[in-house]
């Protein structure tokens, strides 16, 4: 069986994954607002994970001689536009794999409780992220993304991926985890 996804719409992507270009630009805002010394934080827009993950592919073929594994971390945010912000322990649509380096989400989870941000733990997903690639190279990582009361990305892939459905209380949350993580590392 085959289908033919040209023959319809492109979504508008609000949740997927404009959302976590939001928390970018709202992170940038505060750090710039309340500088972390002894940090480097780089903002990255990978693009969309859909075109197979180009952006992260490319990022870290370009970009890995100068990450340290010992010293970089990787926050992924996906989707963090539904109502209820996770953590993801690991992902894979045929083999599960949990993200490397545990006790980095642990510190996650501990940041998130000092900041006052929800923040839940203990999810799977058959979906496919950037953050796979990044623990694959070996990099402490965590993946934020958000879920509805059915455990599931609201108007994933839906024309109803619009800013008027976004949950934009969720995505303060995860921008407040963010920035709680960086200053928790900068310690």
């Amino acid at each position: 069986m085959f289908a033919d996804i040209a023959r319809s719409p492109v979504v508008p992507g609000a949740n997927d994954n404009l959302s976590a270009v939001a928390l970018l630009v709202a992170l940038a805002e505060r750090l710039r607002e309340r500088p972390v010394k002894g940090v480097r934080v780089l903002l990255v827009s990978l693009g969309a994970e859909e075109t197979l993950q180009g952006g992260i592919y490319g990022f870290l073929a370009r970009h890995k001689p100068e990450l340290d594994r010992d010293r970089t971390y990787f926050l992924n945010f996906d989707t963090i536009g539904s109502p209820e912000l996770i953590m993801l322990e690991g992902e894979g649509p045929t083999v599960m794999e949990d993200y490397f380096y545990r006790p980095f989400r642990d510190l996650v989870i501990r940041a998130a409780e000092r900041a006052d941000a929800p923040l839940r733990r203990g999810i799977r997903s058959r979906n496919s992220t950037d953050a796979v690639l990044m623990s694959r190279a070996g990099y402490p990582t965590a993946c934020f993304v958000s879920i509805n009361r059915h455990k599931s990305v609201a108007n994933y892939h839906l024309m109803s991926d619009t800013p008027e459905n976004l949950c934009y209380e969720t995505v303060s949350h995860a921008v407040t985890v963010a920035e709680s993580v960086i200053r928790e590392l900068a310690r």
